[in-house]
């Protein structure tokens, strides 16, 4: 009996040995896993840090870079011009922002007004025209180029009416009746060139264009 019971306890004891190295073990590789996690997390951290702090010094040298271009711009660029541009405004230049000025009367937009006031721009105007006329559109009409002969009248005669209106008006009024009728006879041959044109008709056209520069010569000949 005594021996068995001996055994036993032995056996016993040895159980219990064995369970208290299981409960070590675990202890063991508890606290090795959580030193393990926290290695990791320290690890992530690091990692994080330095992606962080890379970051930030490409940022430091992009900003520097652009810095320093910006300066070497700077330094290459022009120092500002002025330019006296009341020449280029007298002859006409600022006349396309006047036409898109919103607040301008619609009058000084189209040039109505300035064609009425500034009279010696107008005879320019009315020189230029005829000047073009004497030379754009004999060779339209001997060639048959029916439509480039019409565009060409247009061109020249779509301002042609308001300028020779505008010097008959600052004519006295003894005169400006006569100069009136002159400017009547000139649209006419003009109206009469054009049917031709737009029929296509070459010799009706000829005649006509030579009574569209005689009318034009006879009244220029008393505004300007």
């Amino acid at each position: 009996m005594p021996s068995c019971l001996s055994l036993r306890m032995s056996d016993t004891c040895q159980r219990g040995l064995q369970l208290l190295d299981g409960h070590r073990h675990r202890r063991v590789r508890a606290v090795c896993w959580s030193s393990v996690a926290a290695t990791s997390r320290r690890s992530a951290v690091v990692v994080k840090a330095s992606a962080e702090s890379r970051r930030a010094v490409l940022g430091g040298f992009l900003a520097s870079a652009v810095l320093v271009s910006s300066k070497a711009a700077f330094a290459a660029a022009t120092p500002v011009d002025i330019i006296d541009d009341r020449k280029a405004i007298a002859t006409g230049f600022d006349l396309i922002y006047d036409a898109r000025d919103l607040d301008l009367p619609q009058n000084e937009r189209d040039g109505i007004t300035q064609g009425r006031t500034d009279l010696e721009a107008t005879k320019l105007h009315v020189k230029e025209a005829e000047k073009r006329i004497d030379t754009q559109l004999d060779k339209p009409v001997a060639k048959a180029y029916w439509t480039e002969a019409r565009e060409e009248l247009r061109r020249q005669v779509g301002t042609l009416r308001l300028d020779l209106n505008a010097l008959a008006a600052s004519k006295p009024k003894a005169e400006r009746k006569a100069v009136l009728e002159l400017n009547k006879s000139f649209l006419l041959a003009v109206e009469q060139f054009d049917f031709a044109l737009r029929k296509k008709d070459g010799p009706a056209a000829t005649a006509k264009l030579a009574a569209v520069k005689s009318t034009l010569d006879a009244v220029i000949a008393v505004v300007c």
